[in-house]
C-alpha cells in the first residue's frame, strides 16, 4: 500500500544529526514528540530551505495511505498520458511526474514541490472527476475489479489535501508500506 506522508508546521531543531537515533532529543535525551527527521533535503523544485541530515518538530502530521486492490497511480499515469513503460519519454516538468516516475520514490518534498503538484491537481480536478476505468486484477473472490469514478476521484481529492496542507512550511515524503 502507498502511503503519503505529511508534516506541516515545521520548525528546525539540529542539523548535522546522524539518522540513527534521530528520536532522541540531543539537549534532553528524551525521545522526541512530534518530530521527524529529515535525511535528505527536498531537491525537486529547490529545498526551500529545509536541511538534510535534520530534525524538524511539526506541529501537525498525518498519512495518507492508498489501500487499493488496484494503483491507483496507474490510473493516474493513463489520465495524464504518463507511459509507464517509457516514463522518460514524458516531460520533465508533467503534471503529475513526481507521483508517477520512479526517480521520485521515497522523495521528500517541500513546499515549492507541493505548489507544483497541488496546482497540477487543481488542472486536472475536472477530468479526474469524470475518470471511468475498468481495471483487470484477479482475486480469488472476484474475478475482475471495478470501480467508478468516485473511486478515483475522492483518492484524487485526498492526496490533493495532501499537498495543499504541505505548500506552506511542509513536506510531503511517499513510501510503499506492506
Amino acid at each position: 500500500m502507498y502511503v503519503y506522508e505529511m508534516c506541516k508546521g515545521l520548525k528546525l531543531l539540529a542539523e548535522g544529526v546522524d539518522g540513527l537515533g534521530w528520536w532522541i532529543d540531543p539537549k534532553t535525551g528524551h525521545k522526541l514528540e512530534n518530530a521527524t527527521y529529515i535525511y535528505e533535503a527536498p531537491h525537486r523544485h529547490g529545498s526551500d530551505g529545509l536541511k538534510s541530515s535534520s530534525i524538524y518538530t511539526y506541529e501537525l502530521r498525518h498519512e495518507y495511505s492508498l489501500e487499493h486492490r488496484w494503483d491507483w497511480h496507474d490510473v493516474l499515469a493513463n489520465m495524464v498520458g504518463f507511459d509507464r513503460e517509457n516514463p522518460d519519454a514524458y516531460p520533465a516538468n508533467g503534471p503529475f511526474i513526481e507521483l508517477l516516475h520512479n526517480d521520485y520514490t521515497m522523495e521528500t518534498f517541500g513546499p515549492s514541490a507541493a505548489r507544483k503538484i497541488a496546482a497540477d491537481f487543481d488542472a486536472w480536478n475536472d477530468r479526474a472527476s469524470k475518470v471511468m476505468e475498468k481495471v483487470d486484477r484477479r482475486s480469488k473472490l472476484l474475478d475482475v475489479h471495478h470501480f467508478n469514478d468516485d473511486e478515483f476521484y475522492l483518492t484524487f481529492w485526498w492526496l490533493r489535501s495532501c499537498f495543499a496542507n504541505a505548500t506552506t512550511n511542509g513536506v510531503v515524503r511517499s513510501y510503499y508500506q506492506l
